[in-house]
């Protein structure tokens, strides 16, 4: 039995959504500089005697609920941290900030993303909800430069050694508030740029030609957080970028673009490893470990 019909009028749905779609683009708004966060909870996740864990929940100006993990160990002087902010994507801030090596000797804070964004990106729900998911996610990067103010405040962190960290998709977000003169320093891991590339090797739409149409259209409607827009910006500051030689998700044209277009003082690595996926603690524990060795000033400071 032939399935063409069926496809064929999955093809008109997709296509009747993005044309209704196109109306909705207009000038792309800027990426606001900074977003208010107000902290309304904040409970002991973890503790024992060596290390501490916090839920912390934020909220925006927008209405934006943001979730994070504020994990440091239990005895530090004033100032005498360095602290690194850490976005992974939905659900994986404490998972993140778990894994990275111990014993600690930084504050991690992880932020997830705000709940307005979907745990995934499907035609059905870019179609219902683009224009929200769009403004949701224009707030992210300064939602980042903002949760970087509310960690340099805690008192044991030292203002001058904040580091940001971009994992898989959470790469444009962090690529977007590197610039922040907050950071010290930005590593960008498993992500890349040129957003065409990146949604067409990851849209869930079974015809292909179809899924470029959509790929082109969301990378245009999406362009102010590509983060080939963003990268120079980040210099002079060093930057650290960690790719997968076999990730089938980040096309190798689009990580290798961003260390292309750095202006400061750029190290790439690649790793014999497919794309970071949730749960892969092992590649975690060592991107973790790549970044804290390469940027000296998370070491500990000694008297």
């Amino acid at each position: 039995m032939s399935t063409r019909p069926a496809r064929c009028g999955r093809a008109l749905v997709y296509g009747r959504g993005l044309v209704m779609l196109v109306g909705l683009g207009g000038c792309a708004p800027p990426v606001p500089d900074r977003i208010p966060l107000e902290l309304v909870h904040r409970e002991w996740v973890a503790v024992d005697e060596v290390e501490q864990m916090e839920g912390l929940t934020f909220v925006t100006p927008g209405g934006d609920s943001v979730t994070a993990y504020l994990r440091r160990p239990v005895a530090a002087a004033e100032n005498g941290l360095a602290g690194v902010v850490l976005v992974a994507g939905r659900e994986t801030g404490r998972q993140a900030a778990q894994v990275v090596p111990g014993p600690l000797e930084a504050a991690v804070l992880a932020v997830e993303y705000p709940d307005a964004l979907p745990e995934e990106l499907t035609v059905r729900t870019m179609v219902k909800g683009l224009p929200e998911i769009r403004e949701s996610a224009l707030r992210v990067p300064g939602i980042l430069r903002s949760a970087a103010e509310f960690l340099a405040a805690e008192p044991e962190v030292d203002r001058g050694r904040l580091a940001l960290v971009g994992v898989s998709f959470g790469v444009p977000f962090a690529a977007a508030a590197g610039s922040d003169s907050i950071f010290r320093a930005v590593a960008l891991h498993h992500g890349g740029g040129d957003l065409y590339l990146l949604f067409r090797a990851n849209l869930p739409v079974e015809s292909g030609l179809m899924r470029a149409v959509a790929a082109r259209f969301l990378s245009w409607y999406l362009r102010p957080l590509d983060p080939f827009r963003h990268i120079e910006d980040i210099g002079p500051k060093p930057l650290l970028l960690i790719n997968g030689i076999d990730d089938t998700q980040v096309p190798r044209a689009s990580a290798l673009g961003l260390a292309e277009r750095a202006t400061g003082p750029v190290r790439h690595i690649w790793l014999p490893h497919d794309h970071l996926m949730p749960g892969d603690t092992a590649l975690m524990r060592e991107l973790a470990d790549s970044t804290i060795s390469h940027f000296d000033f998370l070491a500990p400071s000694r008297p």
